[in-house]
């Protein structure tokens, strides 16, 4: 097969509007299309930061299809492009062409929704004695780090003081005391993207994290008439209540993390 590069408006009529080709790229993608799809990479992050992104091929293509375009990619983009990431479908294989070298991976649904939430959710969490606090991305980073490296296995991924947050809320008790904290992110796109929800585990099961996604929700699809997520495939019981909110899975992906392998000896 041939990859053919494109542009992103191209590349916006040929995916037929995907969500993730409207929502998280930017001008600044290299594209491929051909018969049996289409791919791109971009920036994820605003300012040319965390370059990745996808192939997306339809039924029945052959098993080297997306390696095919991950490697026109890569071409088109010539030396200077740097990838750390790149996705096929669930069960879609890819062969990494030189010269990178797979060094993980990871299995994650793309959600958006384009709907406002019909919910007050700070008057529902005012009824149980909770407010909403907005939190500063860079003066409370100490604050907001700590918390989610208290209550998360691994490493919390809201990202405070990086720079990637445009809005960071705070559902706090009476006495001030935070029982969980939720951010937007700004993808390179300009649209935002929920990231970092944490409830303390002893207030999880009450209903503070759907009602702060609610909130954080409605403030995307007031600012920029959509809000957009990602979440572990396997995490279904989170799936279900994003898709009970009101988002719709775009894709379903396998990411595959890139790094450049070494030059042999």
């Amino acid at each position: 097969m041939t990859w053919s590069q494109v542009d992103r408006d191209e590349l916006l009529e040929i995916s037929r509007h995907d969500p993730f080709v409207r929502f998280a790229t930017s001008n600044e993608i290299v594209a491929v299309a051909a018969p049996e799809g289409w791919a791109c990479v971009g920036p994820w992050r605003p300012g040319s930061g965390h370059w990745g992104g996808a192939a997306v091929v339809g039924a029945g293509s052959g098993s080297s299809a997306e390696t095919c375009a991950l490697q026109a990619i890569l071409e088109a983009g010539g030396t200077d492009l740097a990838l750390e990431w790149f996705s096929t479908g669930q069960e879609r294989p890819l062969s990494v062409p030189d010269p990178y070298a797979c060094s993980g991976s990871e299995r994650w649904s793309f959600l958006w929704t384009e709907q406002a939430p019909g919910t007050d959710a700070q008057g529902l969490l005012a009824q149980r004695g909770l407010g909403v606090q907005e939190l500063d991305d860079r003066d409370d980073a100490e604050a907001i780090e700590a918390f989610g490296a208290a209550y998360t296995q691994g490493r919390y991924l809201g990202f405070p003081g990086w720079g990637f947050a445009t809005t960071w809320l705070a559902v706090q008790d009476r006495a001030g005391g935070t029982v969980a904290v939720g951010a937007l992110h700004e993808l390179a796109s300009g649209m935002p993207h929920l990231a970092g929800i944490l409830v303390r585990p002893d207030r999880r099961g009450q209903g503070i994290g759907e009602l702060l996604t609610l909130e954080l929700t409605a403030r995307a699809v007031q600012e920029a008439g959509v809000a957009t997520l990602g979440v572990l495939t396997d995490n279904r019981e989170a799936l279900a209540l994003y898709e009970r909110l009101g988002y719709a899975v775009a894709h379903r992906f396998h990411t595959r993390e890139l790094a450049t392998a070494p030059e042999p000896a």
